[in-house]
């Protein structure tokens, strides 16, 4: 789950969002897209002129575990 939260208008709350992609607006800013992880609803969140950088990807997490590995030998694996 994603910790990325947007205003749910069916919900009316704050609720985090699932699957959350970067998306280029006409005007040159950056938003979020998702949907909503209560009612399934699409959610939008615009986050400014730098495009956000999503972290919370399986991969992602995976990825990182094996690049910061060291090996205990001296050569280089």
């Amino acid at each position: 789950m994603s910790n990325i939260k947007a205003y749910d208008i069916k919900a009316k709350k704050i609720v985090s969002m699932k699957n959350p992609q970067p998306y280029l607006m006409k005007n040159g800013s950056w938003a979020l897209r998702g949907t909503s992880a209560e009612t399934g609803i699409n959610l939008f969140k615009i986050v400014g002129k730098n495009k956000p950088e999503i972290h919370n990807s399986r991969f992602d997490v995976f990825r990182n575990i094996f690049i910061s590995r060291t090996c205990e030998c001296s050569k280089e694996c």
